[in-house]
């Protein structure tokens, strides 16, 4: 009777209405943690986008629970639309518990997530890296100064959305490494400009 009732909230996370997806979701964390989480996870091969969205979803809402589960299962798939769902995944814990600590198997999964053979992958997990904030940081600064522009634009991007003090010098160092791509410097540039723009709004102290 008890897994009806968890196959009913399975249903619900099918559902087209967003807020019934919620209302299932946030119902597995509250009552079914240990059951719903794995088969959660084992959606994320589910063909049907809308669902698998869902789920992804869903997943963020279990918050440091989810971590380690997403690192195994993220290291361990062969399937690029299943590695790019757990990197989504990790985007929406961290988007949902702003600050919250990815241990260093989270960290390492999305490090390796970065050289990923699927494009998709490669950017999402500077997306992801973006939402984990602060922690990140040194990895973001890594990929401005590596060989991919298209991740190196995404992590600029990311980075401006970071409040960290390391990240200005850098950036400024950065753009003018003589092999960087004009592209990158560009968006350096219009980083740091809104970077600037964030400090002379900020109140002054005294």
């Amino acid at each position: 009777m008890e897994m009806e009732a968890l196959d009913i909230l399975f249903d619900d996370l099918a559902h087209p209405n967003p807020y019934i997806q919620s209302q299932a979701f946030m119902a597995m964390v509250r009552d079914w943690p240990q059951q719903a989480l794995p088969r959660l996870l084992g959606l994320l091969a589910q063909p049907d986008i809308a669902l698998r969205r869902a789920s992804v979803r869903g997943i963020g809402a279990f918050g440091a629970a989810a971590l380690l589960p997403l690192a195994d299962l993220l290291m361990a798939s062969t399937d690029s639309t299943v590695r790019a769902s757990c990197v989504k995944a990790y985007a929406q814990v961290a988007s949902n518990q702003p600050g919250i600590h990815f241990p260093e198997t989270a960290m390492q999964a999305l490090e390796e997530a970065l050289s990923d053979d699927s494009p998709v992958v490669a950017v999402a997990s500077v997306m992801a890296l973006g939402q984990v904030g602060g922690q990140a940081v040194p990895l973001l600064l890594r990929v401005v100064g590596g060989d991919n522009p298209a991740q190196a634009v995404a992590a600029v991007n990311a980075l401006a959305q970071i409040d960290d003090p390391a990240i200005e010098p850098t950036l400024k160092d950065l753009q003018h490494q003589p092999k960087l791509d004009s592209y990158v410097r560009e968006t350096i540039e219009s980083a740091l400009a809104r970077i600037s723009d964030l400090h002379a709004r900020q109140p002054q102290p005294g």
